[in-house]
């Protein structure tokens, strides 16, 4: 039985789609709202409720699991050892053959990023474990939760503080059609750490430069400092751990860490992953109607 969590993330809903369509195995979903994902797939989907906050329902949720798609949902210092730490040494206890993490690639060796002390707290675990170190997702802008699509529609502009960092831009959809290959056939891949990037290095003006293209009109990077970009997703409800994570994200850009090139994506999906100028145009419906991710 594999379990997915994050069924609602840029990757874990992708995931599910996958599963949903294909049914290559045995799976469980865990869900905080489970009728939302049953509204979206249909009354027969496999989902149970799941909270980290609470461990009562851990039990259900990891009955005759051996594999996980795990995702930190909220990946700030407080819930590493409120969340993360305790759901692994759950799974350990249980008997849980392979874990897929997805992660970030400052996880490898930047030790106040969240994600890093929960690779290390698996690898101490002895669950056989696959680390998707993740480069920045393309779906980020045009994520309800990020609010930056509602800046390229309203302002014509990519409001980010990354100065002149560059970064690979990745497809969520490759990211889970990878998830999904290593789950067929976990063996290879066990005890393994990859870099899943995009086939394209680029700074915020370059990527400015590609949605003016397909959007034919001008889309700004304006390079906000950290206090500019916090008040402004503050003012609009975002709550101050996701204005954190996402601060520390481009603040590990702007310093020239986040664009680690890599063919671990390529060679797991047996193709090459997708531009950002395809998924642009592939996804220019969700910004000319504002629905976003």
């Amino acid at each position: 039985m594999l379990l997915l969590t994050a069924p609602t993330g840029n990757v874990g809903a992708e995931v599910v789609r996958l599963m949903m369509d294909e049914k290559p195995m045995p799976f469980r979903i865990a869900a905080h709202r489970p009728d939302n994902i049953r509204r979206i797939y249909g009354d027969d989907t496999p989902v149970i409720y799941f909270d980290y906050d609470d461990r009562s329902t851990w039990g259900a949720v990891l009955d005759d699991v051996d594999q996980v798609f795990l995702v930190f949902p909220l990946p700030m210092p407080r819930t590493v050892k409120r969340w993360m730490l305790p759901f692994i040494d759950e799974m350990a206890q249980r008997g849980v053959k392979h874990v897929v993490y997805l992660d970030v690639t400052a996880a490898k060796d930047k030790k106040f990023v969240p994600h890093y002390h929960v690779e290390r707290h698996l690898e101490q675990s002895g669950i056989p474990y696959t680390f998707l170190r993740s480069s920045y997702f393309m779906q980020n802008f045009c994520r309800g939760l990020s609010t930056h699509g509602l800046d390229i529609v309203e302002r014509g502009e990519l409001f980010v503080p990354a100065g002149r960092g560059r970064m690979t831009f990745l497809d969520a959809r490759d990211v889970a059609e990878a998830v999904v290959n290593i789950m067929k056939d976990p063996e290879p891949h066990k005890n393994q750490a990859y870099v899943l990037a995009g086939p394209e290095d680029m700074d915020l003006h370059q990527v400015a430069s590609v949605f003016s293209d397909v959007f034919e009109r001008p889309i700004r990077y304006t390079n906000p400092n950290a206090v500019q970009f916090a008040w402004r997703l503050f003012r609009r409800g975002v709550k101050w751990d996701v204005i954190g994570f996402m601060t520390i994200v481009y603040t590990i850009t702007r310093r020239g860490n986040n664009s680690d090139f890599s063919a671990d994506l390529e060679q797991l999906l047996g193709r090459k992953p997708r531009t950002l100028r395809q998924f642009i145009q592939e996804e220019k419906w969700r910004w000319d109607t504002r629905t976003w991710t």
